[in-house]
């Protein structure tokens, strides 16, 4: 799938002196998370049911943070392997240290490195699907989380949209899929960006925190050189009462 890339060195006792270990029962997965930092939320979860996969695809994990993405799928989809990208090297190593923990090691692959190599790692069109929780808030917007790790995860500092949206073109084979998902306010942005790219949305599911309040976030689904055909699907109400 890749050329050979050192995986990030583990100092696990450091790592594991400033992480909790959580349980995703529905899952049977083990998940160590970062004590002071980023932790995932809902939004991995919801975004990795929406992730439509078929047998044996090969897979591209754009910032996986710890890995829950990746892990939820595996599980899912014991016959699919997953290349799993990120950035920060505390999250890589958290990461890489999941993947061993829940016995996923023959189907993820973990990486530490930037997109701009993605180029230098994979050839081009070698992906299925890519799949991605990017950082979604603009760093001119409100205020930056005070934790360094958790500003890079969750604010375009490090990469924006146009350039995950440019990894994931170049990754996929024509017909390939992206699934994201994304702040619902920058949904324009967002929606125009896959369409500059061929990245044509398919599927369009909105996330809303209550049935009388706006949308928070949307979760797309894009095919790489597809025509436009654009389904809308039923809303998620994350609770049922304001």
């Amino acid at each position: 799938m890749a050329q050979n890339l050192k995986k990030p060195e583990l100092y696990l006792p450091e790592i594991l002196s400033e992480v909790t270990e959580s349980n995703l029962r529905d899952h049977d997965i083990k998940i160590l998370q970062p004590r002071h930092g980023y932790r995932f939320s809902v939004d991995s979860l919801l975004l990795a049911d929406f992730v439509r996969l078929r047998k044996f695809d090969h897979i591209l994990d754009i910032g996986t943070g710890c890995g829950v993405i990746s892990l939820v799928l595996a599980k899912k989809h014991s016959n699919v392997k997953i290349a799993a990208i990120e950035i920060q090297k505390g999250l890589a190593g958290i990461s890489e240290k999941n993947i061993r923990l829940n016995h996923l090691d023959e189907q993820i692959a973990l990486y530490e490195s930037d997109l701009n190599r993605i180029p230098e790692i994979f050839s081009a069109g070698n992906f299925d699907h890519v799949v991605t929780n990017p950082p979604y808030r603009s760093p001119v917007s409100g205020r930056l989380c005070k934790n360094s790790q958790e500003a890079l995860a969750r604010h375009e500092i490090l990469t924006d949209l146009d350039q995950i949206l440019s990894a994931a073109r170049y990754a996929l084979h024509p017909g390939g899929r992206l699934s994201l998902i994304y702040s619902a306010d920058r949904a324009a942005k967002l929606l125009a960006g896959m369409h500059k790219m061929s990245l044509e949305p398919k599927r369009l599911k909105m996330i809303h925190p209550a049935p009388n309040l706006p949308a928070r976030l949307i979760m797309v689904e894009g095919c790489k050189d597809a025509g436009e055909e654009l389904r809308v699907l039923p809303p998620i109400f994350l609770r049922d009462n304001p």
